[in-house]
């Protein structure tokens, strides 16, 4: 293992102190085990409740493009802001052969046994999804199969008008668009920057522009799961 990332997460902007200090981790880390830090990627004051998480996204990245032979954080468990992608992050590094290393956990995938505790924390964090996704089904089933509104707001390709969802036709191209980009292999990434290149408008139409998160929410409400039912 030669090229490595770290990769740091704070949910406060509060925690400099913790943030100086795992970056200092991390550095010491590499320089015993003489490993070449290419760069920390850190996501400062990201809370639970955020969606725009784009050092998330370009960690993910050069996961999936083999750009880096190794990724060094505190936490791997706390990786991903949700149980997916805590999953995600642990799937595709293993794949990929991207060494996983936690300083504050003990892991190191470059062993077997670091590898079993790594495969285990993802099938837990699996179990913990799909029992939260079956409540969430449960709640939601009636409302989603009659059309009605069933969120606190309206999901991007679609408007509410008296209770009942209907299609918006211009982010329905949009949604069709991405769709028809991942057929073709495009990266989560890749379809976020020509959104943003192209300047489309979030559902919001304020803020950075798309994020990934963003991208894979509606990719998933009008691709995964149950379809709903949309008024033309």
């Amino acid at each position: 293992m030669d090229k490595v990332i770290g990769y740091i997460r704070t949910s406060t902007t509060k925690q400099n102190i913790s943030i100086k200090k795992q970056r200092q981790d991390i550095k010491d880390y590499c320089r015993k085990e003489h490993l070449e830090l290419i760069e920390i990627i850190s996501e400062e004051g990201i809370s639970g409740n955020k969606v725009n998480r784009d050092g998330f996204g370009r960690m993910m990245e050069m996961v999936e493009a083999g750009n880096v032979d190794g990724v060094i954080t505190m936490w791997v468990s706390r990786a991903g802001r949700r149980a997916h992608e805590t999953i995600r992050f642990i799937t595709e590094s293993l794949e990929k052969g991207v060494a996983l290393i936690s300083l504050k956990e003990g892991i190191d995938t470059r062993t077997p046994g670091g590898r079993m505790q790594a495969k285990m924390m993802a099938v837990w964090a699996e179990e913990e999804l799909i029992q939260i996704q079956e409540r969430i089904r449960d709640a939601i089933r009636y409302k989603k199969s009659n059309g009605l509104v069933y969120n606190g707001s309206p999901a991007y390709g679609t408007y509410v008008k008296n209770g009942l969802i209907y299609a918006d036709d211009f982010e329905m191209k949009i949604v069709r668009n991405i769709k028809n980009q991942r057929t073709r292999g495009w990266t989560w990434y890749k379809i976020m920057k020509r959104l943003n290149e192209l300047e489309i408008p979030t559902k919001m139409r304020k803020g950075r522009g798309w994020t990934i998160n963003q991208i894979k929410q509606v990719y998933s409400f009008h691709y995964e799961g149950s379809t709903p039912v949309l008024i033309k």
